[in-house]
């Protein structure tokens, strides 16, 4: 798909609406936990095939991206939490499989439409590591080497100065590329034990360049209209979304003192991906890179939506980004160790919201594609499972 395209698709789908927390349904009646709710639903939907298709979107209706994400989002919530049906983790893994090319890839078994086919096998590859079966060793290897070869390195004609060096995007022909690519592609490796030194330290480059660190040699990217900055005075131990894909960075740009300088801002859910990136690519949590980004989510906690995003930007991503927002902060925060009670915060936060048959959506806005039942009760499990 032309990256134009996929630029695109999310600003056709805007419509207008209010910033802030999706409105709150009436809560479930009956006695089950949220997140057992929840998990029920999801599995209630999986279809004959094994997969999960989405009715909303024709881009997931494939399955092929959503059925591992979903997957995987239920696999981290214990049998005695949550009982599987019968057969119900085989037929995902069997639908997986069927939908894995030669070469290891899964989200291009549709000629016409690539279904985020770096994204599908991030997430396959994690299904398949967490299940551990013998027969699934040779898909496992294959999907390593396609996630490798995907990194933006020599081999793909890019150098260390360009601001594509060490990270992942969409995987295809587009060059739309992320943070958010670049943590499920290391975090994928790293499951499978397949992150090479090579790797991870074309990776830790990426991230410098997007946590804006100090001991980075590389300009920031342009804001448009103002000179990139060098210096430090950017760096808060935070990231932002992408060098490349400007208009996605969902926090906007700040404007130094001089009034000369320019940098994109740190926002949350870009710097919850960077913890997760830095941790996936073998940085300790005690590194100062980690202890910066974990020091700037702790003081910017606020669940009600994710930190650093405008409420009155044009673009309403304030409000698109409510559920990957608490799902991908409660994964930070449960990798770095986070003391408190973060997790009955969540869960708080989460109960009002769900609706009666134990879905989740937000009607608030669709450009993160959260107004999804089946991708948006995914993100709402993930949240409260860690």
């Amino acid at each position: 798909m032309p990256r134009l395209a996929l630029m695109l698709i999310p600003l056709l789908l805007a419509v207008a609406c209010c910033g802030g927390r999706p409105a709150k349904p009436q809560a479930p009646a009956d006695s089950r936990t949220s997140l057992q709710h929840a998990c029920d639903w999801l599995w209630a939907r999986q279809a004959e095939d094994g997969g999960w298709h989405s009715e909303t979107y024709g881009l997931m209706r494939s399955g092929q991206s959503l059925t591992p994400f979903v997957l995987h989002a239920l696999l981290q919530v214990s049998e005695d939490r949550c009982p599987r049906p019968e057969g119900g983790v085989e037929r995902a893994l069997e639908f997986l499989r069927r939908h894995t090319s030669n070469d290891g890839c899964l989200g291009r078994s549709d000629p016409d439409i690539a279904d985020y086919p770096n994204h599908a096998t991030a997430w396959a590859l994690r299904c398949l590591v967490a299940v551990g079966n013998d027969r699934d060793r040779p898909l496992i290897r294959r999907m390593c080497d396609y996630l490798r070869a995907q990194q933006f390195g020599p081999e793909s004609g890019v150098k260390p100065e360009h601001f594509h060096w060490g990270g992942w995007g969409f995987g295809s022909e587009s060059g739309v590329m992320d943070i958010g690519h670049t943590r499920h592609a290391l975090q994928a490796l790293s499951e499978a034990g397949a992150l090479d030194e090579e790797t991870s330290q074309r990776a830790q480059d990426f991230l410098r360049l997007m946590q804006r660190h100090p001991d980075e040699w590389r300009a920031q990217p342009e804001v448009p209209g103002i000179t990139a900055v060098t210096n430090p005075e950017s760096f808060d131990g935070g990231f932002y979304f992408s060098p490349t894909d400007l208009a996605m960075n969902k926090g906007g740009h700040e404007t130094a003192a001089d009034g000369r300088n320019a940098w994109f801002r740190s926002y949350a859910t870009a710097t919850c991906n960077g913890v997760l990136a830095l941790l996936a690519a073998g940085v300790a949590v005690d590194d100062q890179r980690v202890a910066a980004a974990t020091k700037w989510l702790d003081e910017h906690p606020g669940l009600e939506s994710p930190a650093g995003v405008p409420a009155d930007a044009p673009t309403p991503w304030y409000a698109a980004l409510h559920y990957y927002h608490l799902a991908v902060r409660a994964e930070a925060w449960a990798a770095t160790g986070k003391k408190g009670e973060w997790r009955a915060e969540i869960a708080r936060h989460l109960k009002p919201l769900q609706r009666q048959d134990g879905s989740f959506i937000n009607d608030q806005s669709p450009l993160m594609k959260e107004n999804d039942p089946l991708l948006c009760t995914a993100l709402a499990v993930a949240a409260l499972s860690p």
